[in-house]
């Protein structure tokens, strides 16, 4: 597997997905408002959180041992029936608890919560196994489908008077067709499912569960907790929470490419793991750590600066409540760009115990830290709570790792990155005091600027700049050739 090579194909995908997204957030946000996506928001919640359970590992089980080589058929076959036996046992679950659902939700979508849910947990599955195949790059153009869906079936049926219904409607199709594409490109058949193959599984799943309890609750638990108080009446509203998700999307940006890199360096790292090639691995991972970090850090800064404008220009007036709250997620996004590369790399070398007790804990923080501070604060309490336990989460996994592992954080890199998005940040600043940003054309002017005063300003560093000609120069003639 060419790792440059399929980090920058899911770079790339996941830079559409993220630019089809925004355009159906924006134009669905102008179009219906904030209460509408304060239901659409926890519908995702909902499967999310229940995705948990739904899975409980065996998706990450199952990309770990088909990427070690050995047995795919057995391991494929054996997790495809214990993921199913358990997706239809919750679904079942689900179906009579309807009645519920439709007051979290405040609408009637708890059939379509079901439906939804069996889709998408079959369809991540498949993912998963061309991960496990080593075929990360081919991924990519599922990471396009479904926000594609979402946005033209959505916005089809918006037409058409469909209200928040169009979202759910767009979403659920587009969840079909990336399921669909996927099961098509795997080419791992199904074999034999065994005791022993199911044993091996559950060895590896029931951390790996734990471990990813924390991306979720990361993206979903806040807008749970939001919601719960909006049912209970308590200082929050569906607009609130409409307003706050768009907020952590749009924060969500500056992780595409950390993001692309930790996918594709996972089923590479555990096969170093597996040939005993530590040293590969200890040089690896700062390397992969460094694009993202020089990305998220200027990211913060420019949020800073332009944080209520971004809302107000992209999505309208009535979302300018979480302007604070999007200064503080873009803050979060710092330690969550070291995280997401530590947790597949721990994850990697065998040890999701160790990412479970990181993640479990922290999840645990994550729910304390949003019921008290969204009491007192609102929104931004939600944002002040995903962001502290993140950095706990992210200094565990850090602290776990480097038991096994030698490396070195590039901090001078981080270091110059700080100063040059300090440049960056003064220009942007006096632009914006010259300027009175009323358009799309002049937000993007302003934010064009800043990349260029802080690209000079990176690039100005000798190492950061021949770090960056090693590593685009064969990058760019295999994607040529």
């Amino acid at each position: 597997m060419n790792l440059a090579k399929s980090s920058i194909l899911i770079f790339s995908a996941r830079v559409c997905k993220a630019a089809i997204g925004f355009l159906a957030v924006t134009v669905f946000s102008r179009e219906l408002g904030a209460s509408p996506l304060g239901t659409y928001y926890p519908f995702l919640a909902l499967l999310g959180i229940i995705g948990l359970p739904a899975n409980l590992g065996i998706r990450q089980a199952t990309k770990k041992r088909i990427s070690e080589g050995n047995d795919k058929s057995a391991y494929l076959g054996t997790g495809l029936i214990l993921k199913s036996a358990i997706v239809f046992a919750i679904s079942g679950i689900l179906w009579f608890s309807g009645t519920y659902i439709n007051k979290f939700l405040g609408a009637n979508l708890a059939q379509l919560v079901v439906i939804t849910l069996i889709i998408d947990q079959l369809g991540r599955f498949s993912i998963s196994i061309l991960h496990g195949e080593l075929r990360v790059g081919e991924t990519a153009i599922l990471e396009v489908i479904r926000p594609l869906s979402w946005l033209v079936v959505g916005y089809f049926l918006y037409l058409r008077g469909y209200g928040v219904y169009a979202l759910v409607y767009g979403y659920l199709v587009g969840t079909i067709l990336a399921s669909m594409v996927g099961w098509w490109k795997v080419s791992v058949s199904i074999g034999r499912p065994t005791v022993e193959h199911a044993r091996s599984l559950f060895d590896y799943a029931r951390f790996s569960a734990i471990s990813s309890v924390g991306g979720y609750f990361y993206s979903w638990t806040d807008v749970g907790i939001l919601t719960l108080f909006v049912v209970w009446g308590i200082g929050v509203t569906r607009a609130d929470i409409g307003a706050y998700e768009n907020a952590w999307r749009l924060s969500l940006v500056t992780m595409l490419f950390g993001k692309s890199i930790a996918t594709a360096l996972f089923p590479q790292i555990s096969r170093w793991d597996a040939d005993d090639a530590t040293d590969r691995i200890e040089s690896a991972i700062p390397t992969a750590l460094l694009p993202s970090l020089l990305l998220v850090i200027p990211a913060f800064v420019g949020t800073l600066i332009l944080s209520k404008d971004l809302l107000r220009i992209l999505f309208g007036p009535e979302f300018t409540v979480a302007w604070l709250a999007l200064i503080v997620l873009a803050a979060g996004k710092i330690p969550q760009s070291l995280h997401t590369l530590l947790s597949r790399s721990l994850n990697a070398i065998d040890y999701p115990d160790l990412a479970a007790y990181a993640a479990i804990s922290s999840a645990l923080l994550n729910m304390i830290f949003n019921i008290v501070l969204i009491w007192q604060f609102g929104i931004v309490g939600a944002a002040i709570a995903t962001v502290g336990s993140f950095m706990i989460n992210t200094i565990l996994h850090a602290h776990y790792l480097n038991q096994f592992l030698d490396i070195e954080l590039p901090l001078r890199e981080a270091i110059w990155s700080v100063v040059a998005s300090a440049a960056m940040g003064i220009g942007v600043y006096g632009a914006r005091l010259m300027i009175e940003l009323n358009s799309i054309i002049q937000l993007l002017a302003i934010i064009v600027l800043g990349v260029i005063i802080y690209t000079v300003a990176i690039l100005t560093y000798s190492p950061i700049r021949l770090e960056a000609q090693r590593t685009l120069r064969p990058l760019l003639t295999e994607l040529v050739s």
